[in-house]
């Protein structure tokens, strides 16, 4: 008996270091649920919205490509960087109440997610955000006019972002939706088994230092029943954020379901205000 027991002891220890290398040494299995295939303008031919494919390139050369609207009145573009799934067509539905308020929008893509090449990594998402706004800089758009839209992980390419090319000029806004402080402190909420998730979590995804020194206002939106990215992350980055800042929670929302409870309709009221 005690020979058994000793062995299931080793295997469990085994898995248990197993688990950790795979975590380490393969992330995109854990953290990342993208759609590899290419988003397709067909299939949003319904909202009968004028819908460019534009084409550029990330700083080492990754070719990326975006969907672009341009504005009607409003004359600012509305940069939105979409989460850890899916692909930009996934996320369109959301940009619809904005671009019928007047607002331009872009949504960029990155490595790895809708069909496009390359390894998902932090730098790798972290490069291809700041690439879109580069092409939007290259296309004419000046910060002042960019409003700056990160969901989920998308939130923290956003911060990042903004914190950096900021020097060229303060953006028009930055808002975040279910976002985190950290995808450390993520991993370290939400799963129930002690694992040694500052080694073994490569990609920090650390918003807590830029946060502080963003110059931009900032709208933080999260939901009370948020079960993957509980809004009490979103709370904690929202203290860290000078102002002017807002932080609005929505009772009952959970982390995907912002939009059934017109979050799109508060962030036109908020940007009106601006």
């Amino acid at each position: 008996m005690k020979k058994i027991i000793n062995t299931l002891i080793f295997v469990l220890i085994l898995g248990y270091i197993g688990f950790c290398a795979t975590v380490y040494i393969y992330p995109e299995g854990f953290f990342y649920n993208p759609t590899n295939t290419h988003s397709n303008l067909e299939n949003i031919k319904k909202y009968d919205i004028k819908v460019s494919e534009v084409e550029y390139k990330s700083a080492d050369g990754t070719e990326l490509y975006g969907w672009y609207v341009a504005p009607k009145n409003k004359n600012k573009m509305i940069v939105f960087m979409h989460g850890n799934s899916y692909n930009v067509e996934k996320f369109f539905f959301k940009m619809v109440p904005l671009i019928n308020a007047g607002y331009g929008v872009f949504m960029p893509e990155y490595r790895g997610f809708g069909g496009t090449k390359g390894r998902i990594t932090q730098a790798g998402l972290e490069q291809d955000a700041l690439a879109a706004v580069q092409y939007l800089h290259n296309e004419g758009w000046k910060n002042k006019d960019i409003i700056v839209y990160g969901m989920s992980l998308g939130s923290h390419m956003a911060v990042n972002t903004v914190y950096n090319l900021q020097g060229e000029g303060k953006f028009a806004a930055l808002v975040l939706e279910v976002p985190f402080d950290s995808l450390l402190n993520v991993t370290k909420t939400i799963v129930p088994v002690p694992l040694p998730f500052d080694l073994i979590v490569r990609d920090k995804y650390d918003n807590t230092q830029m946060i502080q020194n963003i110059k931009s206002p900032i709208l933080i939106m999260g939901g009370s029943k948020d079960t993957l990215v509980p809004v009490q992350l979103a709370m904690n980055l929202y203290r860290l954020a000078p102002q002017p800042k807002n932080l609005m929670v929505f009772e009952g929302a959970e982390h995907g379901n912002l939009h059934k409870f017109g979050n799109a309709e508060e962030i036109i009221k908020w940007l009106d205000k601006l």
